[in-house]
């Protein structure tokens, strides 16, 4: 029986015996789109297609069955509406002569685009490709299905905002991830909430990976947008794109979160630019993240925060939060300028009388005395304080607290006493022993490679192995910093790791018709230890004859269990002498 009749076309789950499916509504009397793949089409005699999740201007999105790994996945076909057109009755695309090379190169670029993404599969907060392959006249990809919901169904379920504690937490990850697709050169240019997935395990993944020109103003593709979240400078085939692009979307991802409400659209900014600041949209905000959303979030590119990296560092380096919560009370100096000729106005709402121009002197001068009457009592209090010795018992009597993050509000609503004022003035000891300036990333289950990239400038890494049988080699198990904990990125502390080695018992690989190059670098990847040995053989010379444990036995790499290979020179000479550079072994058998 075809085991495609067995599946749901919808969710790709299993029919009852009645063939009706348990998880979804899906029938297979629903029409598909002509133009589209049809629901239980076979691609690379591996995969067998289901419905239509989505569709743009580069290509649509189907649920397939992996008939291999027996797994659900998603399948990306290439498939530009406006240059090609399925040709009747069969699956090929058939191409416009006249947009066959734009055609071809955009087919490129998706091909290279889906390739850089599937050596970062070790990044567990991107959908990424698993398979590429040609069929079709075009080009697919076989992509991570991940099991969830998108960002925008789940605000609707969460009173449609969340706190910047809970939204910090979630975001993290995916902002070290976003950094490290950058620093591959791939820019995502459509991040929204309908592309981020919260996952069942309350994580995000980022998905919806595009060419460039799909999300670019005339560049002969139907373009897809996202009102609020695309960027100004996509709306214009002219204008430069790049991480800052990426800046601007996620910005905007985070004021729909906090605030509960859609961004304005970047194209009306461009003419009339009325957003609003975050925190005064949500008092509940703090000031510092609403200030670098609205950097962020700046129309003009060379504006705006450039990197990630830098955005990062902007929403959670405490002495970017320290500047800000000063500012929010500092007193800003009347500025007079020069004395310049009176200017006489005829209109009588400008004119005042002698007796109002009094009044206001007089206002003036009670609140300059009242000024310099607060201004000496302060510097004498702080003049007392420097020259007061101590006392013996009151070491800790004084303590230098700031405001919690969530507790900042906006400065018009702050209250800050003078006794604030005097404490804030004082220097405060750092709360962590790594110092201040950036948060902990959390490395457990991530991989190495990864760690080392994100943060490995930023300490001093020392390594501890550990070795299992269960556990994927390259894994951190521990960290000795917790995550969350503060540290100075520009001090080099030091970073204890536990990472995985994988098993300790490795099995010999088999040798037959390998050359000892060959052969020699397999041992080195699975660091087995080895000895060379030459041997007079019937075997072509350079070839691998044997080793003294078979190939499927075990030896542990752990203890540093040594492999003895031998290697052929070719058949024994009659006359000739043995090589000077070596001692070869007897004949092998």
């Amino acid at each position: 029986m075809d085991i495609s009749s067995k599946l749901c076309m919808g969710c790709m789950n299993e029919l009852d015996e009645n063939g009706n499916c348990r998880f979804c509504n899906y029938s297979d009397d629903i029409p598909h789109l002509q133009s589209y793949l049809a629901p239980r089409t076979i691609l690379d005699d591996r995969y067998i297609v289901g419905k239509m999740l989505s569709y743009n201007g580069e290509g649509a999105s189907y649920i397939c069955y992996d008939m291999i790994k027996k797994s659900k996945a998603v399948v990306r076909e290439y498939m530009p509406d406006t240059l090609c057109e399925r040709e009747r009755g069969t699956q090929n695309i058939v191409v416009n002569p006249e947009f066959l090379a734009k055609y071809k190169t955009y087919m490129s670029e998706f091909a290279d685009m889906n390739k850089a993404l599937s050596r970062m599969r070790n990044l567990t907060h991107i959908s990424t490709a698993m398979d590429i392959f040609v069929e079709n006249n075009t080009t697919y990809v076989i992509l991570e299905y991940v099991e969830g919901v998108s960002l925008k169904k789940f605000l609707q379920t969460n009173t449609g905002y969340l706190t910047w504690n809970r939204v910090k937490k979630l975001f993290m990850p995916l902002f070290t991830t976003l950094s490290i697709i950058h620093n591959a050169g791939i820019i995502h240019r459509g991040i929204s909430p309908e592309n981020i997935i919260v996952t069942t395990d309350g994580e995000l993944k980022l998905t919806g990976f595009s060419i460039s020109s799909i999300r670019t103003s005339n560049t002969g593709l139907s373009p897809e947008f996202y009102s609020g979240y695309t960027a100004p400078e996509q709306y214009s085939s002219l204008a430069y794109q790049g991480t800052w692009t990426d800046v601007y979307a996620v910005s905007a991802v985070l004021y729909r979160i906090l605030t509960g409400c859609m961004p304005l659209d970047a194209n009306t900014r461009l003419t009339n630019d009325t957003l609003v600041p975050a925190s005064r949209v949500n008092p509940g905000i703090p000031v510092y993240v609403s200030n670098v959303l609205s950097h962020a979030m700046a129309v003009r590119g060379e504006d705006r925060i450039q990197t990630i990296n830098d955005f990062v560092t902007q929403l959670f380096d405490k002495h970017y939060l320290m500047e800000h919560q000063k500012g929010a009370t500092q007193t800003i100096p009347i500025q007079r300028s020069e004395r310049t000729p009176a200017v006489r106005h005829s209109s009588p709402q400008r004119k005042r009388s002698k007796k109002d121009q009094n009044k206001v002197s007089k206002a003036s001068i009670i609140a300059a005395v009242i000024i310099a009457v607060a201004v000496l009592a302060l510097g004498g209090v702080l003049l007392w304080q420097l020259l007061t010795p101590p006392a013996k018992d009151s070491t800790n009597s004084r303590t230098i607290s700031f405001p919690d993050e969530d507790s900042l509000n906006d400065a018009a609503q702050t209250s800050v006493t003078t006794e604030q004022i005097i404490t804030q003035a004082t220097p405060a000891e750092p709360v962590s022993p790594y110092g201040v300036g950036a948060i902990m990333p959390s490395c457990v289950n991530e991989r190495f490679e990864v760690i080392k990239k994100m943060i490995g400038n930023e300490f001093e890494i020392k390594i501890e192995d550990v070795w299992s049988d269960d556990i994927q080699k390259g894994i951190v198990l521990s960290q000795s910093i917790p995550e969350g904990t503060d540290y100075d990125p520009n001090k080099k502390n030091e970073l204890v790791l536990k990472v995985c080695r994988g098993s300790e018992n490795v099995r010999v690989p088999a040798y037959s018709g390998k050359t000892w190059s060959a052969y020699e670098e397999e041992l080195k990847k699975l660091e087995i230890t080895y000895k060379k040995i030459l041997a007079y053989s019937d075997i072509t010379n350079g070839f691998v004859v044997k080793t003294d444990i078979a190939p499927g036995y075990n030896v542990n790499i752990r203890n540093k269990e040594e492999l003895t290979v031998y290697v052929s020179i070719g058949r024994k000479p009659v006359t000739q002498a043995k090589p000077d550079d070596s001692k070869p072994a007897a004949a092998a058998d």
